[in-house]
């Protein structure tokens, strides 16, 4: 006899796993660290008297007992989140506290908010806009309840890649990029990912830089660049919206600086509660990103 009942929370990391194909997967989905996915299930599993899943090196399968709870969980928390829904009603105000990196907020920030002003009038949002690991820690310690940023190497916290674009190296149209000698930068600050990359690449082309302008935001790295203090690394959606600003990648030359990786963005934060307020807020900025809002 089953001395406890699953918790709901259990039952979502379960429903995670099965719906993205295994627990990396899902651990990216809900924001969290694998091995704390990996502790839910085995909890799970012991309280059911029964394995899940079957595992392998390729596959992660639901067994005959993970398919039977996967319908009847799917009702339950279906069930759960109606009678959340109806309580509250349409009329019910809810406060989000969102984080943006600053890569967003130039290009879509005003036609998402606009869109979603309308869709959803009782949402009232907070938005803090910063860089990648500050926002991270904020999420961390409660102070948020979402984040949209930067998916780097080496971040404790698991986030869901939405989407990417290259990164080019740009300048004002009439900037003329020495042929030798150093380059002069414009970068966010040192702890952004994207300035330790053009130190890097640049050294390999054999060329070296000097920080002339450091701004917090794109808005500030994007005027300097107009005002023609010098070059920076940034996305294609800062070439595609702002018609002062040339690529010069061609100019530098150099294999190294052409060979970047892309700019990532990633949702954190999406699966530590669930709420329609959240995901109807998850579901805009993915359509911003996509084109929906903004175009390519």
């Amino acid at each position: 006899m089953i001395s406890q009942e699953p918790a709901l929370d259990d039952l979502k990391v379960f429903l995670a796993i099965a719906d993205h194909g295994g627990f990396t997967a899902a651990a990216r989905y809900l924001g969290r660290t694998q091995s704390a996915v990996s502790l839910r299930i085995r909890k799970l599993e012991a309280l059911l008297g029964r394995p899940l899943f079957l595992r392998n090196a390729h596959v992660t399968e639901l067994t005959p007992a993970g398919e039977l709870l996967a319908g009847r969980a799917r009702d339950l928390i279906a069930r759960s989140r109606s009678l959340v829904e109806d309580m509250a009603g349409e009329t019910a105000t809810t406060h989000l506290r969102l984080g943006l990196g600053e890569v967003f907020v130039p290009a879509y920030l005003t036609s998402m908010l606009a869109r979603f002003r309308v869709a959803h009038p009782r949402i009232v949002l907070e938005i803090v806009v910063g860089l990648a690991g500050n926002l991270l820690d904020q999420l961390q310690a409660g102070q948020l309840d979402l984040v949209l940023a930067n998916r780097e190497e080496g971040q404790s916290v698991p986030g869901r890649i939405v989407w990417a674009e290259p990164l080019h190296w740009l300048a004002a149209r009439d900037y003329v990029v020495p042929a030798s000698g150093e380059i002069e930068f414009v970068s966010l600050p040192p702890s952004c990912r994207y300035r330790g990359m053009a130190v890097s690449a640049l050294q390999q082309a054999g060329r070296s830089l000097r920080v002339v302008f450091t701004s917090t935001s794109i808005a500030g790295i994007e005027s300097a660049l107009e005002a023609g203090w010098g070059i920076a690394l940034l996305g294609r959606s800062s070439l595609r919206m702002n018609r002062q600003l040339r690529d010069v990648g061609q100019d530098l030359a150099g294999r190294s600086l052409s060979n970047l990786p892309s700019c990532e963005l990633a949702i954190f934060g999406e699966g530590h509660h669930d709420s329609r307020a959240l995901r109807a807020l998850v579901h805009h900025l993915e359509d911003a990103l996509q084109g929906d809002v903004v175009g390519t």
